[in-house]
């Protein structure tokens, strides 16, 4: 029996004394020689193996020393590690775009330098550039954390970043989430609308008090000026424009004021330009902008007061009481202030190419537009005529086969540079009335009829925190889809899903998530994506497998940090979501409002997580056309399109940087220095034969 100084097994501590001498007598052992009348050999308690390890003695200083050398031991955790490795490389979601081990072809071999190269010149940029070493001290006023706030860094990685000057030449495939009016600066437009005679401008309150200027909402639309008074005046304080009643046709005449007398007498009244933002833009910064056109466009006060109404600034974007309805308001107030600059026949038409030409410029050979079609008319150049759905969608189709002709009659330019041209996802808000909704489904397939190779999907957007949740329209999508199967048209759900936190679909109960719908309705891809990994049973969903092509998310990396997804690169969910298996894309969203480009977000995606690679990029390219709407003849050419410029993107790769900046695989520190301070000096963009990103960047 076990002695008080030895205690028993927790097992057997609580059990009654019956209890513990059953068990005793259950361990009784007769020897084999055993028989009657010889003695019976009883263990009492349980046996104890006889402990033969020499070890065991020394002192746990001594055997700890002792074992430091244990070489089995230490191979044993290098295998099992090794293993662990292989097996998740193996599985890779970017393993299809490696070369093959054995493979010795040149195109491979620079391939694998590219991506080494790469590798290195990011974690210099991270050590060197970008400088937030790990330490004890505090940070000087000239570091930066890479991956850290897109707009805080901003300055940094255009000026100085050739991380960066590689992800302007990265063949990115496929554009498949970019709202229509979202892709020229809007420097750009407020240079077009000064041609305008009849542009106009309205605001929610009279401009007659400082407070005014940062609370109000600006708008522009062309007008007929034989409709408006010409005594309108914006900075009196008996102007009535009011957030409430701007609708009311009796107030039209009342509240608009010609875009160039607004000019005129801002001009006069801030020429140094007081009122010109919440903070100081610089408006000589070079621009987004083709290269055929000056680098700079120099705003008056009064543009550049607008234009901060058009765009996030650092505070508004990252300022502590700043919320997530608070983001999404402002963001919805720049997206008005904008739209009247688009939205009229002269530059509608002019828009078009120019979209196009961003696009080849940050080396995107297709994209699917998506224009907000709820209003049915733009104004023409006369601001009396209306140009329905059907005319916009024809402009549209005439502006691409235009651009594509200039494009083959160019003997400098290639065919392949833009092949497919636009399609067009139809979009409403998720915010409209039943009926209201049923219309729009009607026009969206009727459109479809009209213009079976423009249309290609439709979508239902606005903040997803506000009502309603696409479920609410649950009798209407699937009448929709339907009638699509029964008239033999295609028109995929290609649903905003996932853009929050709270993921209830403005609902309040978590059991009416988009998620679940667009699963549920058949959705080919969903846009942004971002609470996706909160639902396992439906990630299995969205993961493409060998029998399952999979559900594409649509990922808008910086849009989900500056609309408070999350606060950096470095939070955002991409790189589970990939490692999960989902196939997933690269995209813009709106580079007017967020001043940012297919450029930035390929940067974004590189520096937010240390598994990226070389590789990485060239999966989502790829994924970019396989998810398109393209046909599959145009994807097949597509994707033989980009294997041909992924080959010459690695050679040059090769050929600009290896020599100059890599010892080996690593980076040599003094041939980067000589070689970051000659090649990153301040220049136009156009200079280098590329699209200068982002418009002026704030102070």
């Amino acid at each position: 029996m076990p002695s008080e100084s030895e205690p028993k097994p927790s097992s057997e501590s609580e059990e009654s004394p019956a209890s513990w001498w059953s068990k005793c007598i259950s361990t009784m052992k007769r020897t084999p020689s055993a028989g009657r009348g010889r003695k019976i050999s009883i263990q009492i308690g349980k046996q104890r193996a006889l402990d033969m390890d020499p070890d065991k003695d020394l002192k746990s200083r001594d055997l700890f020393e002792s074992k430091l050398g244990d070489a089995s031991a230490i191979q044993e955790y290098d295998k099992a590690y090794s293993a662990l490795l292989e097996a998740e490389e193996n599985d890779a979601w970017d393993r299809k775009a490696r070369p093959k081990s054995k493979s010795r072809s040149l195109s491979d071999t620079n391939e694998r330098r590219a991506a080494t190269i790469i590798h290195a010149i990011r974690e210099y940029e991270r050590r060197v550039t970008f400088g937030n070493l790990p330490s004890e001290a505090i940070p000087g006023a000239d570091t930066l954390d890479m991956g850290g706030q897109f707009l805080t860094n901003k300055e940094r990685i255009d000026a100085r970043s050739e991380l960066f000057r590689i992800a302007k030449l990265v063949p990115k495939g496929a554009l498949l989430h970019l709202h229509f009016n979202a892709e020229l600066d809007p420097d750009r437009l407020l240079k077009e609308a000064r041609e305008m005679d009849n542009m106009y401008i309205r605001s929610i309150l009279p401009l007659d008090n400082t407070k005014a200027y940062a609370e109000t909402e600006m708008v522009f639309s062309v007008l007929d000026p034989n409709d408006i008074n010409t005594d309108v005046d914006i900075f009196s304080s008996g102007y009535t424009g009011r957030a409430d009643n701007w609708k009311k046709p009796e107030m039209q005449k009342e509240i608009w004021m010609k875009w160039s007398a607004f000019k005129s007498k801002y001009n006069e009244k801030f020429p140094g330009g007081d009122r010109q933002a919440p903070t100081p833009i610089d408006t000589k910064k070079p621009v987004r902008i083709c290269d055929d056109e000056p680098a700079t466009i120099e705003l008056d006060p009064a543009e550049t007061w607008l234009k901060s109404k058009m765009i996030l600034s650092q505070e508004e974007a990252y300022g502590q009481t700043q919320t997530v309805n608070g983001v999404w308001a402002r963001f919805n107030q720049a997206t008005r202030c904008f739209k009247g600059l688009l939205n009229y026949e002269e530059v509608y038409r002019w828009y078009i190419g120019e979209a196009i030409e961003q696009l080849i410029k940050e080396k995107i050979m297709y994209a699917e537009l998506r224009p907000m079609l709820l209003d049915k008319f733009i104004p023409a150049n006369n601001g009396k005529d209306k140009l329905d759905n059907a005319t916009q969608m024809r402009m549209i189709t005439e502006g691409v086969a235009a651009k594509q002709a200039q494009i083959e009659a160019d003997p400098q330019r290639s065919d392949d540079e833009f092949p497919f041209g636009l399609k067009i996802v139809y979009c409403t808000p998720r915010s409209i009335p039943k009926k209201m909704m049923q219309e729009e489904m009607k026009q969206c397939i009727e459109l479809k009829e009209q213009f079976p190779n423009l249309i290609c999907g439709f979508d239902l957007v606005g903040a997803e925190d506000r009502p309603n949740h696409i479920g609410f329209y649950k009798e209407e999508l699937v009448a929709f889809r339907k009638t699509c199967e029964t008239k033999g048209l295609h028109i995929p759900f290609l649903f905003h899903a996932g853009e929050t936190l709270l993921d209830t679909g403005g609902s309040g109960d978590p059991n009416k998530s988009n998620l679940f719908a667009s699963v549920a309705l058949k959705a080919e891809r969903i846009g942004h994506g971002f609470a996706l990994m909160k639902h396992p049973h439906l990630v299995e969903k969205f993961k493409r497998t060998p029998t399952q092509k999979g559900i594409c998310v649509e990922l808008c990396p910086i849009s989900n940090e500056l609309l408070h997804l999350c606060r950096n690169i470095k939070e955002h969910p991409f790189p589970e979501l990939l490692a999960a298996g989902v196939p997933c894309t690269v995209n813009s969203d709106n580079p007017s409002l967020f001043r940012n480009s297919m450029n930035h977000e390929f940067y974004q995606i590189m520096v937010g997580a240390p598994t990226m690679s070389l590789y990485s990029w060239k999966q989502l390219a790829r994924w970019s056309i396989e998810y398109s709407c393209l046909s599959s003849d145009q994807i097949k050419r597509g994707l033989s399109i980009l294997e041909e410029s992924w080959r010459t993107f690695c050679k040059d790769i090769v050929d600009r940087y290896d020599k100059a900046l890599m010892d080996g695989d690593e980076i040599n520190d003094k041939r980067a220095e000589l070689f970051y301070s000659h090649q990153l000096k301040p220049q136009p963009e156009s200079q280098e034969g590329q699209a200068q990103e982002g418009i002026p960047e704030e102070d």
